[in-house]
C-alpha cells in the first residue's frame, strides 16, 4: 500500500526585486506539495498552481512585512488554488538601495522637491507609486506564465485576481484599475481595508494637516530631523517600551518594523513626502465615477473601523451607502467593525476579525454580487 502524500503546505518567500527601476521588497505566499519548509534548488517544481491570486497593496508607510502574517492566515484558510503576492512601496524599507542614498535625497529635495527627477519621483509621488504597482502586477503575471504555461499547456488561462488593500493602498488600486481596463476585467473582486481614498477629516485635523502638507519644504526636514534626533539618541529598548506601553503597539514584530522605520532619516523622509502629497492631491469628495466604472466589472467590499479615523471616517461609509441607495454606484458592500482601529495590523487581537472579514467576502463573491 502506497504511503499517502502529505497535504500541501503554505510557504512564504520574501524577495527583493527591481520593480519599475526601483529595488523593492515583496512577498509570495503559495501552497507547495510535500514539505513547505524544504527549500530546493527549483522550489517552483513543487508549487501548487494558483487559479486565484490575491494582490495586496499596503498603506503608507508601505512595508509589506507588517502584513505578512495576516496574509499567511488568509491563504491558509482559503486552501489550495489560492496564492498571495504583496509588495512594499518604492522607497519604503531598509537599506540605501531601497530608500535611496543620502546624496539622492539631498539632490532631489533641494533641486526638484521630488517631483521632476526620475530617480526619487518613483517613491516620492503618487504617480510614481501607481506606475510602480502596475509594473509589479505585470511582473506577477509574467512569473505565473513562466511557471505554469508549459509546453503541454501553452495557453493556460490566466489566474483571476483579487485586490486587497489597506488605507492609501485603496487609492492606488482604484487608479490602477481605471488605467488598465484589461486588468479590471481580470479582477474578480476588490477588498479595501479602511480605505484612504479622499481627504476629508474633521475640520481641525484637516486644517492642521493641510498646512503641514502645503509647507512641506520646511515641515519635512523639521519633522524628519526631529524624529531622527530623538530615535538616534535614545536606547532602542526604551523606544520599544514606549511604543508598547504608551502608543499601544502590542505586536513584537510590528514594533521591530516600526523601530527600523523610525531610526532611518531617509525612510522617514520618503514616508512624509509621499504622505503630504496624498493630503494635497487626494479629492475631498467621493469619486463616484470611479466606483461606478469599477462596479460594472466586479464587486468591492470595504471594511471601516471604529475610533476616530481621520483617514477613513465613518462619514465616508455613510456617503457610500447613500450613493448606493440613489443608484449612483452599485456592486459595493460596506461593513463597520467598532472594535478595530486603522492600524489593526500591529494589534494581534484585531488581525483575526480582519482575516475573517476577508475570508467571508472571498468565499461568497457570487452571493455578494447578487445582493448589491
Amino acid at each position: 500500500m502506497e504511503e499517502a502524500l502529505p497535504a500541501p503546505k503554505v510557504r512564504l518567500v520574501s524577495h527583493r526585486k527591481t520593480i519599475h527601476g526601483w529595488p523593492t521588497d515583496s512577498i509570495s505566499i503559495d501552497f507547495y506539495k510535500g514539505e513547505a519548509d524544504n527549500v530546493t534548488a527549483s522550489p517552483s517544481q513543487n508549487k501548487c498552481k494558483p487559479n486565484i491570486i490575491l494582490l495586496f497593496i499596503p498603506g503608507n508607510p508601505g512595508l509589506i512585512e507588517w502584513y505578512s502574517d495576516t496574509l499567511v492566515k488568509i491563504v491558509e484558510q482559503l486552501g489550495v488554488g489560492y496564492a498571495v503576492r504583496g509588495i512594499s512601496y518604492a522607497g519604503h524599507g531598509a537599506g540605501d538601495d531601497v530608500i535611496g542614498s543620502e546624496d539622492d535625497h539631498k539632490h532631489n529635495f533641494v533641486n526638484t522637491s521630488g517631483h521632476q527627477d526620475a530617480k526619487m519621483s518613483v517613491s516620492w509621488t503618487i504617480e510614481g507609486q501607481i506606475k510602480h504597482k502596475l509594473s509589479w502586477v505585470d511582473d506577477v503575471i509574467e512569473e505565473w506564465k513562466v511557471e505554469f504555461r508549459t509546453s503541454s499547456q501553452p495557453t493556460a488561462e490566466l489566474p483571476r485576481l483579487i485586490f486587497v488593500s489597506h488605507s492609501f493602498g485603496a487609492y492606488l488600486v482604484q487608479q490602477m484599475l481605471l488605467r488598465r481596463p484589461a486588468l479590471l476585467q481580470q479582477t474578480q473582486q476588490i477588498i479595501h481595508l479602511m480605505p484612504f481614498i479622499r481627504f476629508d477629516p474633521p475640520p481641525l485635523q484637516k486644517t492642521m494637516l493641510s498646512k503641514l502638507a502645503h509647507s512641506y519644504e520646511y515641515t519635512i526636514p523639521m519633522l524628519s530631523n526631529s524624529v531622527w534626533a530623538l530615535t538616534s539618541t535614545l536606547p532602542r529598548k526604551l523606544i520599544d517600551t514606549y511604543l508598547n506601553k504608551v502608543v499601544g503597539l502590542d505586536c513584537d514584530k510590528g514594533r521591530k518594523i516600526t523601530l527600523d522605520v523610525c531610526t532611518h532619516p531617509n525612510m522617514i523622509r520618503n514616508h512624509l513626502i509621499l504622505g503630504f502629497e496624498e493630503i494635497r492631491e487626494l479629492p475631498e469628495l467621493t469619486n463616484d465615477v470611479a466606483f461606478r466604472l469599477i462596479g460594472k466589472a466586479c464587486p468591492t467590499s470595504i471594511l471601516f473601523c471604529g475610533c476616530p479615523d481621520q483617514w477613513a471616517p465613518l462619514s465616508h461609509m455613510e456617503e457610500l451607502k447613500e450613493l448606493k441607495s440613489k443608484a449612483q454606484i452599485s456592486n459595493i458592500h460596506c461593513v463597520y467593525m467598532e472594535s478595530l482601529t486603522h492600524d489593526f495590523v500591529v494589534h494581534p487581537e484585531m488581525v483575526e476579525p480582519v482575516v475573517g472579514f476577508c475570508l467571508d467576502q472571498i468565499k461568497r463573491p457570487r452571493l455578494l454580487s447578487s445582493k448589491l
